[in-house]
């Protein structure tokens, strides 16, 4: 059974994230540089939230905001209603967390709780049932 370690393999420590005070707009420069669809917010080194285009889209786009004039903070869910992987948790376990919760980013803690990069559902293997059919 594959772990959240297994997944992130080399990615492990590898963390793309933003300041709260940035422009949502600069946000969406970063996920668009790194191909991502949502960043850590982090601020002196610590976890404070988590933004996604999904954020972006209903807090900014469908209030008639504008992403330049919006900072992340504004918009981020934060930390308190974040949840979290383990790099021991298993890929079942982790896609049961983000089905409970409706979510598709799980950042990931080490034993000593920092944060050692994010796992997404498309980073999940499914297996294909085959009594269904294209």
């Amino acid at each position: 059974m594959r772990t959240i370690s297994d997944i992130l393999g080399s990615r492990k420590g590898t963390v793309v994230s933003i300041g709260s005070t940035d422009s949502v707009h600069h946000a969406l420069t970063q996920m668009e540089k790194h191909n991502l669809s949502a960043l850590l917010v982090m601020d002196k080194g610590k976890l404070v939230g988590i933004v996604s285009e999904k954020d972006y889209a209903r807090k900014v786009v469908l209030q008639g905001r504008t992403s330049k004039a919006t900072k992340v903070s504004d918009i981020m869910v934060e930390d308190d209603r974040i949840h979290f992987a383990t790099l021991k948790m298993t890929e079942q376990e982790a896609i049961k967390r983000m089905s409970e919760n409706q979510i598709r980013h799980l950042p990931v803690l080490d034993g000593r709780k920092k944060v050692v990069g994010v796992v997404s559902i498309s980073d999940f293997s499914f297996i294909e049932d085959p009594e269904v059919e294209e």
